[in-house]
């Protein structure tokens, strides 16, 4: 096991650190550089007990986490089920590398808690896109985590809010607020995150699911959503709202677009585990109470329910 290097001097931007798990020892090390050349502080662990032993003794050693799917002694399934099951651990973005495109592989991943597939070899560019997602995703905690002390109390007192939105970079801003209208917010973070990125990108700016592939792979996602969002032909606003209901909160999140067949990612289905749409559906059915489509699929709504208390 690699330690991490010396952190940086006190006053800079804070660096990020992942916990690279992976038992092939040239993989390992050719990975470890790609990230550390990206940035990151790089610590690595052999296999997935390995890993697991590291972060339950100290839950805030990595920010990210990048594992192999297939390894001994524990793999990269069971690492993220455990990671999950912690609530230190729970928050951290989960990056699978497969060297296989096995798609009942993709989806029990998904089901468990994985942010992102990564196929082997993998290519510099998608790497770097999918680490920046992730790292967004780590700042949005911290800031979550920042304002929740400071505004929370305030926040019980809000009843209604509604947004409208129609830039990427809004995406995290408002996702951290309406989670903390809920004592669940870290919880739900991630749900409102996707329900929200898939309004935008794919029923407002109109960026279907093979589009958003390959713009990913090639590095340019950023970059094509952007065009969209300057271009007049993708007129319109995404619209979100909050609202506090006896039973908990609900959620809403409408999007200009035609809709979907929404229908056809309600159940889990290995062949679909790939599709953006089914990817964000499931993020969001492990974030909250309920989740449902109305018509088309423009329109959105989930519920996470108010804890009820235990007589016994």
């Amino acid at each position: 096991m690699a330690p991490f290097p010396t952190s940086p001097a006190a006053g800079t931007a804070p660096v990020l650190r992942v916990l690279l798990v992976e038992d092939d020892r040239l993989a390992a090390q050719v990975l470890g550089e790609q990230l550390e050349t990206l940035g990151y502080l790089v610590e690595t662990a052999d296999n997935g007990a390995e890993a697991y032993a590291l972060l339950r003794a100290v839950p805030d050693r990595a920010d990210i986490v990048v594992s192999d799917r297939f390894m001994p002694v524990l793999d990269g399934l069971g690492l993220t089920r455990r990671l999950r099951r912690e609530r230190a651990t729970r928050h951290l973005p989960i990056i699978m590398l497969t060297g296989t495109s096995d798609a009942a592989s993709t989806a029990e991943g998904l089901e468990a808690g994985v942010m992102q597939y990564v196929a082997k070899p993998v290519e510099p560019a998608l790497l770097r896109q999918v680490l920046d997602v992730a790292a967004r995703q780590v700042a949005e905690r911290r800031q979550l985590a920042a304002a929740l002390g400071a505004h929370q109390a305030g926040f019980a007192n809000i009843e209604r809010i509604d947004f409208h939105l129609r830039r990427v970079d809004e995406i995290g801003p408002v996702a951290s607020l309406l989670a903390s209208l809920s004592p669940h917010a870290e919880r739900i973070l991630p749900g409102l995150r996707a329900l929200l990125a898939n309004g935008i990108e794919h029923g407002l700016l109109r960026l279907g699911g093979a589009a958003r592939q390959a713009h990913l792979a090639q590095g340019t996602l950023a970059q094509e959503l952007a065009r969209r969002a300057a271009d007049p032909a993708y007129d319109g606003f995404v619209e979100a709202a909050a609202q506090r209901l006896p039973e908990g909160l609900r959620y809403a999140v409408r999007d200009p677009g035609p809709g979907f067949a929404w229908r056809r990612f309600l159940t889990p289905d290995a062949s679909r585990s790939a599709v953006d749409a089914a990817r964000g559906i499931t993020v969001a059915r492990v974030a909250f109470t309920t989740l449902e489509y109305h018509g088309t699929g423009n329109l959105v709504t989930a519920i996470i329910a108010n804890e009820t208390q235990r007589l016994w």
